[in-house]
């Protein structure tokens, strides 16, 4: 890598703007022994100790994290959900949103051709404090500034008043776009009747991975199984907005990936879960990756981010490299691109401690507040696991596996009153969870299984883990 890597410069220029004008980064860089004006290459870059919401973003105040330590360079406020204990504040500035205007404009021209056919948007994500809604409501509204024949309309995550949106406004026009997370989305279209399907519809998701197989699910429910490139799928973060996004050419490259071992090995390595593979803009998002095969960003935002960890796992590829590779294991197809910088990313499983249930993240420490209750410390040890279980449907189930004491007296009430005492911290601790239990009802409720001690994966380690895989 040289000094003109794609999107270097502006990084560069980035981390010197902020080492001269950010108080919190300033300082950050002091602490750490980093003189900035000896950064002058990629290899000097990387040195660079990596800012995490730890070690930077919670350890100064909010205003010190600012251009010139002005609180009113946010021009508007997100949250993440609070599930950790508290929300996190993202703010965004003039150069996201523009940044964001043109990615929005990308993926509607490139999958959804709305500058020349008529839309109806749908925005089925939360219209909170939360990213999703916001972000994408100011994105769409500014397409009509260049040239979208769109209009947008905002039900919030309530199925109900969605299919009637669709129903009531979709035949005015030539499609119909539905935003949403995935599970959401799913649950949206298993309820749809012939009124809604019936008609053009196409797909845009964020918040999490999804398989080549809940693709072909969805696009069989709206009868679009031979235009997989009618979806699109987002990598966004609350921290710094859009990430990268799917384009026909990476659902193309990843679909045949999925139907050839040797390409899929070849481009993501072996995982037991195909990752979630983007176009990203480097002058936008300049990403590296660390030893420990962790992403990091740079990104010019009101809270600019310097080689920021958020603790994703991925990689990135060019599009010449791809073109080889495909050209090495498939029939070769071309190889488009948004610009001549544009890369590509593999992303990776998320490697922190949450379970992820329709989007959201559910942590342990809410689960663990309703349990370490007296009533309950005679039956139940304090472990327990959360685990996202997919059926043939694509229907998302969350489940509890809880582990007994080892003297035990369970009484035959116990796991009805767990449930309802999880369902009870999630809901006060966890805003978007909230919703989606008031959405869903039961449905958003964890399945309940108690476990003798020692039993079904609660063996004695080193340190349990509180996510992930079966009890």
């Amino acid at each position: 890598m040289n000094g003109d890597s794609a999107g270097f410069v502006r990084a560069l220029e980035v981390f010197r703007r902020a080492a001269a004008a950010v108080p919190a980064y300033a300082d950050f860089l002091c602490t750490q022994g980093i003189v900035p004006g000896d950064v002058r290459t990629p290899t000097d870059f990387a040195a660079v100790p990596p800012v995490t919401k730890a070690n930077y973003l919670h350890a100064y105040p909010l205003n010190e994290l600012a251009w010139g330590g002005r609180i009113v360079e946010a021009g508007m406020w997100s949250t993440s959900s609070g599930s950790s204990g508290r929300p996190t504040y993202w703010p965004r500035d003039l150069t996201a949103i523009e940044q964001s205007y043109d990615l929005h404009d990308r993926f509607f021209r490139q999958c959804f051709a709305s500058h020349e056919r008529s839309t109806l948007v749908v925005i089925g994500f939360a219209m909170g404090n939360w990213i999703g809604g916001t972000y994408t409501l100011a994105g769409v509204q500014h397409l009509r500034s260049r040239g979208h024949r769109v209009s947008v309309i905002t039900p919030g995550i309530n199925v109900a008043t969605i299919l009637e949106n669709i129903a009531d406004l979709g035949p005015y026009y030539d499609q119909v776009v539905l935003v949403g997370y995935p599970p959401f989305v799913k649950d949206v279209l298993d309820q749809a009747p012939p009124a809604v399907t019936d008609q053009d519809i196409r797909i845009l998701m964020a918040g999490e991975n999804i398989t080549e197989a809940w693709r072909d699910y969805v696009l069989a429910r709206i009868g679009k199984s031979h235009h997989p490139d009618h979806t699109c799928l987002i990598y966004g973060t609350a921290d710094a907005g859009i990430m990268g996004h799917e384009t026909p050419t990476t659902v193309r490259v990843r679909r045949a990936a999925r139907d050839d071992p040797a390409f899929n090995r070849a481009l993501f390595g072996d995982t037991p879960v195909q990752p979630t593979f983007v176009e990203y803009e480097p002058d936008y998002r300049y990403v590296e990756t660390d030893d420990a095969g962790f992403l990091l960003f740079t990104v010019d935002t009101a809270f600019p981010l310097i080689r920021y960890r958020i603790n994703d796992r991925g990689s990135t590829i060019t599009a010449d490299a791809l073109r080889e590779l495909a050209a090495e294991h498939v029939q070769p197809f071309e190889i488009t691109t948004s610009s001549t910088n544009s890369a590509f990313i593999a992303l990776g499983q998320r490697s922190d401690i949450a379970a992820t249930f329709y989007a959201l993240k559910i942590f342990p420490e809410s689960v663990r507040a309703a349990l370490e209750r007296p009533d309950l410390a005679p039956m139940i040890s304090g472990k327990f696991r959360l685990v996202t279980e997919t059926d043939q449907t694509h229907e998302q189930t969350l489940h509890l596996h809880v582990e007994l004491r080892a003297d035990a007296t369970v009484e035959a009430d116990l796991v009805a009153r767990v449930r309802e005492l999880v369902v009870a911290s999630l809901t006060s601790t966890n805003s978007e969870y909230s919703q989606l239990h008031q959405t869903l009802g039961e449905r958003a409720e964890p399945v309940v299984a108690l476990h003798g001690f020692g039993t079904d994966g609660f063996v004695h380690d080193i340190k349990h883990r509180w996510t992930g895989g079966g009890a």
